[in-house]
């Protein structure tokens, strides 16, 4: 049997995402954002070698990736932290893992590659967003324990420092840049993605 790469993607639902949207997007239109981003995701990672999960307890979301040929891995524990320790320890078959957050509206087929690269010459990879988080974190080697929170990078990064290690840091707009607040959003509208052209989106 062939081994592949892991990549995890979590998410607790589609009706609960992005509620610091609520001001300015009625809660349908945020579960289509939702659905809508991680369809885009799950595009660009297919036919590439690795091994696609949702992570979520979440029926309807469950229902989604199996619609789409994608794994579902639903956590005994409680927390994102412990979902996806659980997650990495469980899947994580001595290659290469990533944990993808699904709220990256500009990753495209180029730059999921080039991830998938990385992960494979790296012990460790992860991007930062403009608030400290964690939107992507990999690489050969897993990690005892995850962060997610504040200032997740910052702590991640020390966490891969314990055992004498570097974190390989991505730079790059599509693999940092989240949807997150209000102003977020409105910089993504002005600056639309070919997924959402293409798909003539409304949201």
């Amino acid at each position: 049997m062939v081994t592949k790469m892991i990549i995890g993607i979590p998410i607790k639902s589609f009706n609960r995402s992005f509620t610091r949207l609520s001001n300015i997007l009625t809660p349908s239109l945020r579960s289509e954002l939702s659905k809508a981003l991680l369809d885009n995701i799950i595009s660009c990672l297919n036919n590439l070698d690795c091994q696609i999960y949702t992570i979520s307890n979440n029926t309807e979301v469950i229902n989604f990736a199996k619609e789409r040929n994608v794994h579902n891995y639903s956590s005994k524990k409680n927390g994102l932290n412990n979902e996806v320790s659980e997650f990495v320890n469980n899947t994580y078959n001595g290659e290469s893992w990533c944990i993808l957050h699904s709220d990256l509206p500009y990753i495209n087929k180029f730059i999921s590659k080039q991830l998938i690269i990385d992960c494979n010459r790296n012990n460790y990879i992860g991007s930062q967003s403009k608030d400290g988080g964690t939107p992507v974190l990999g690489g050969k080697k897993i990690i005892d324990n995850f962060y997610y929170g504040n200032n997740s990078f910052k702590k991640h990064e020390n966490e891969i420092q314990k055992n004498g290690e570097r974190i390989f840091r991505i730079f790059s707009r599509e693999l940092s840049f989240e949807i997150d607040t209000e102003n977020d959003f409105k910089n993504f509208k002005k600056n639309l993605p070919a997924w959402y052209k293409k798909n003539k989106y409304n949201f």
